[in-house]
C-alpha cells in the first residue's frame, strides 16, 4: 500500500511542477482602438418647420430692400418678403458598429461624408474615416 502512494506521489509531481501557460497575445477586439468601427448605415432626415398660426401670418410692417451691389430695390409686406425662408432642417443619422460590437447612434449637423461600410473613428460626437 505504501509502495502505491508512493508511485502515486511520484506521478503527480511533474503535474505540480508544470510552469503557468505562456500570455496569450491580445485579442483582436482589444487590439483596436475604443472609438473604431464600421458605418452601418447613414440616413439624412429633413424636418419640416412647424406651420405658423394665423396671428403670426398677419403683416406686421412695409419693408425696403436696398441691394447692395446694385439693383432695384423692393418695396413691400414683411410676410412677402419672408416667405422665401427655408422652411426645413437636415441633420443625419450615422449608426456605427464599434470594433468591440456596440452600436453608436450620431446625430449630425452637417453631411458626414461616409458610406456605409466604411472604416471610421468617433471623435468628439464626429465621425472621422479612417485608414484599413
Amino acid at each position: 500500500m505504501k509502495v502505491a502512494a508512493a508511485v502515486l506521489l511520484l506521478a503527480t509531481i511533474p503535474a505540480f511542477a508544470q510552469t503557468a501557460p505562456a500570455p496569450q497575445p491580445p485579442s483582436k477586439a482589444a487590439a483596436t482602438c475604443p472609438d473604431c468601427g464600421v458605418v452601418s448605415s447613414v440616413r439624412a432626415i429633413k424636418k419640416e418647420a412647424p406651420t405658423a398660426n394665423a396671428a403670426d401670418t398677419k403683416p406686421s410692417g412695409l419693408v425696403a430692400t436696398v441691394p447692395l451691389g446694385g439693383g432695384k430695390p423692393h418695396v413691400g409686406s414683411s410676410t412677402k418678403y419672408g416667405a422665401e425662408a427655408s422652411t426645413h432642417t437636415t441633420t443625419w443619422e450615422v449608426i456605427v458598429r464599434m470594433d468591440d460590437g456596440r452600436f453608436r447612434v450620431l446625430t449630425l449637423g452637417e453631411d458626414p461624408e461616409v458610406q456605409k461600410g466604411d472604416k471610421v473613428k468617433v471623435d468628439q460626437n464626429r465621425v472621422v474615416p479612417r485608414g484599413n
